[in-house]
């Protein structure tokens, strides 16, 4: 309940002239309780008021009362954020770090990477969190070379049965274990990396021959090689960096010496009593070439290349794909970077090559810790149940709705988790996978088939109970509002407006008119591809200003969501467009948005009758409606211009918004796309707006943080979750935003 300011007088709030009356009281602010409330603001009630007061102080014999109290609708003065969950992305899992050890919960894979790691017959490589993505492109496409002469370096694409392309690029060879040894980069920027196996038998050659001629190139700890900047145009090493040149048996002796002795040499220099952590060393190694290999088995294809007949891991065609992902803390903050970068690398690398590819933790104190599938199981559930969602850092500032960074998004879609992967169905409940999926971001078809499965058991339960005359239950819209709060707590757009756009097309897909998916395959000639789905699947504006994309009739209104307490909880522009998206929904779906667009045009036809009568009623409007700005902080682009009220431009202006309201009453029936469409129009016209804004929040059911821009970005959005394809929903029927219309690879 609010009263305009004390420190706003007025004319009326001075002693009156008029024999004993009392002051009016300071005048009661009515804010969207109805459209007439809003039109005519506090001086239709200041009569009523004082008439109450006089009657109370009568009644009681004291002075003048306090003013009427009037609660005030849709207004949201401070944001009241969701309460914090129990654990946040620098807390550590525990059972990684008590668990992982266990040799007996480790498949054949981790025990062959552990071994590899061991026997130090395996090499590490971290990345910069924004490198992943040139890394991961260099397995599929071969770069030009940067020297004058072809040299051993050269990239070699894929050939035969090497279906990747090879590279050199820089490792390090670790002691035993991971121990001592720390990685290259500090844990924040390069906080996930890659394991590579190295091939064990050469044949009718040694290692160190393989080596030299290969020009496999090894340097010791401590010692900075920078390749990049040291490597000449015909391929060979300048500035001393030959000369340091070591093999990678020396490399094993010293990985040796620094676990096993307390004095050892470091670039050179006796280091007594030794270091806590060893600096890294340096290998120049060629990876790629064929795929990942466990047991000498091809992931991606089952063949079997053992590296006795030349066709398995080699120095000269490449060791292969990683082997193995690996985290350097145990936070949740990086093994949720693991799990997603271990997403970007089957959208790169192809799904059979990565499933149940290793997941490590490897630390200079600790080792090695096997992330195990049932370690993997617990992770999800606590990160579902516990854990404060967020997004990639990298990434939550550049992919905001005012983000055109292409890129950025592209990664983004990358990283999406698949529900339906490794047996996470059976982890987790369906709520705490919709957390999963609004918190941290899942992938479309996974999406789809969580709320498709919650609309089977509405529809299931709802048969079972048609005798019973009891109340079915509403499962699709609790895992939406469940999906919606985690993406509220970790500020995601984007996995909000894909909960909403999904839940849509589930939502509507029985209400479908059978006619309009007629006309849509005479349209199309044809049962449409899931490529032309997506295309038709965005919304495009027209000249006229019009959201919808094509005439097939579209579904009703999906069943509303109660997005209030969100909406309260958030100050980000892209949440608050989303949101509000499903309260424009919900508005039409229910009818709330047709009664009170029918009295926000009585009562603006009321006002322009009045105002073309009276300017003292013109000017009074104005000063009423400038207390209500200051005290309530309508988001509005400008102050009223009294100007505006004392010439006849705010007359014209509303005289002109009742009509188009009008219109909308006589040419929608407020459940189908038309009615945005006026909305829109309407909207698109504004430019400096103060109480058609107001009207257009209360006819919306929004609060008074909707600028124009954001009422239009959710009635856009409504649009295109009403205007997509009638049909039965397929996974690949959600669009990106109107900038952002690249399909995931």
């Amino acid at each position: 309940m609010l009263k305009r300011a004390s420190s706003f007088s007025s004319d009326d709030s001075r002693p009156s002239n008029h024999g004993g009356d009392a002051s009016l009281p300071p005048p009661v602010l009515v804010y969207h309780e109805s459209a007439r409330s809003i039109v005519f603001r506090d001086h239709v009630r200041r009569a009523d008021a004082k008439k109450h007061i006089r009657s109370e102080t009568e009644a009681t014999g004291k002075g003048q009362g306090p003013p009427v109290q009037v609660d005030v609708k849709n207004f949201q003065p401070i944001i009241q954020p969701l309460p914090s969950l129990e654990l946040g992305p620098h807390d550590q899992f525990e059972a990684l770090l008590t668990e992982g050890s266990n040799e007996e919960t480790w498949n054949v894979a981790e025990k062959e990477v552990v071994g590899l790691l061991r026997d130090e017959y395996a090499v590490v490589k971290t990345l910069k969190n924004q490198d992943w993505t040139s890394f991961l492109d260099r397995f599929r496409k071969p770069q030009d070379s940067r020297y004058r002469s072809p040299n051993a370096h050269d990239d070699i694409p894929p050939h035969d049965h090497y279906h990747f392309n090879s590279f050199v690029t820089s490792t390090s060879l670790l002691p035993e274990y991971g121990k001592k040894m720390r990685c290259y980069g500090s844990l924040n920027e390069y906080s996930t990396g890659v394991v590579f196996a190295l091939p064990r038998v050469y044949k009718n050659e040694t290692e160190d021959e393989a080596v030299s001629r290969t020009q496999t190139w090894a340097w010791p700890s401590g010692y900075s090689a920078k390749t990049e900047f040291n490597i000449d145009g015909r391929g060979n090493l300048t500035n001393g960096r030959e000369e340091a040149l070591v093999s990678l048996k020396t490399l094993r002796i010293q990985n040796h010496d620094y676990v096993h002795k307390e004095d050892y040499y470091i670039a050179g220099r006796l280091v007594k009593g030794g270091l806590n952590t060893i600096p890294y060393n340096e290998v120049y190694v060629r990876v790629g070439g064929l795929g990942r290999l466990v047991d000498d088995n091809d992931c991606g294809t089952g063949e079997m290349w053992t590296e006795e007949s030349m066709l398995g891991r080699s120095l000269d065609n490449g060791v292969g794909l990683p082997v193995a992902l690996f985290v350097r803390t145990a936070t949740f903050g990086h093994l949720v970077s693991l799990l997603r970068t271990r997403a970007r690398m089957a959208v790169f690398l192809g799904q059979s090559n990565i499933r149940h590819i290793p997941l490590l933790l490897i630390s200079p104190e600790l080792g090695v810790r096997v992330l195990t599938e049932k370690l993997q199981a617990q992770l999800l559930k606590v990160v579902s149940k516990n854990l404060n969602p967020f997004q990639n850092p990298a990434l939550a500032y550049k992919t905001t709705i005012d983000s055109d960074a292409q890129g950025f998004l592209q990664q983004k879609y990358e990283e999406l988790i698949d529900l339906d992967e490794d047996g996470i169905e059976q982890i987790l409940t369906p709520k705490e996978r919709a957390r999963l999926a609004g918190g941290f971001g899942a992938t479309d078809d996974s999406v789809a088939k969580l709320l498709m499965e919650a609309k089977e058991a509405d529809k299931k339960r709802k048969i079972a109970l048609e005798d019973t005359g009891e109340e079915g239950t509403h499962r699709l819209q609790d895992l939406v509002n469940e999906g919606l709060a985690a993406a509220v707590r970790s500020g995601d757009y984007h996995t909000s407006r894909q909960l909403l756009i999904l839940y849509s097309l589930v939502a509507s897909a029985e209400e479908a008119d059978s006619t309009g998916e007629e006309e849509e395959k005479k349209i199309d000639g044809g049962e449409p591809s899931a490529e032309e789905n997506f295309d038709d699947a965005v919304i495009v504006r027209d000249e006229n200003k019009e959201l919808s994309k094509n005439s097939i009739p579209a579904p009703p209104p999906p069943p509303p969501l109660d997005t209030d307490r969100l909406r309260s909880a958030t100050n980000s522009d892209g949440l608050l467009a989303v949101l509000g998206a499903a309260q424009v929904l919900k508005a039409m779906q229910d009818g709330g948005a047709k009664r009170r667009t029918e009295e926000a045009v009585l009562a603006m036809e009321e006002w322009v009758e009045h105002g073309e009568q009276s300017i003292a009623f013109r000017l009074a409007s104005w000063h009423d409606q400038r207390a209500a700005q200051g005290d309530l902080k309508i988001a509005v682009e400008h102050d009223s211009n009294m100007m505006a009220f004392v010439s006849n431009k705010a007359i014209s202006n509303r005289k002109g918004f009742a009509k188009k309201l009008r219109k909308a009453i006589e040419d929608t029936d407020f459940e189908s796309v038309h009615f945005l469409d006026e909305i829109y129009a309407i909207v698109s016209q504004m430019h400096s707006p103060c109480l058609r804004l107001e009207l257009l929040q209360y006819v919306l059911g929004l609060d008074n943080r909707y600028s124009v821009a954001h009422v239009a970005r959710s009635v856009e959005l409504a649009a295109q979750c009403l205007s997509m394809p009638s049909r039965e929903v397929s996974p690949t029927d959600v669009p990106l935003p109107d900038d952002e219309s690249k399909q995931s690879p």
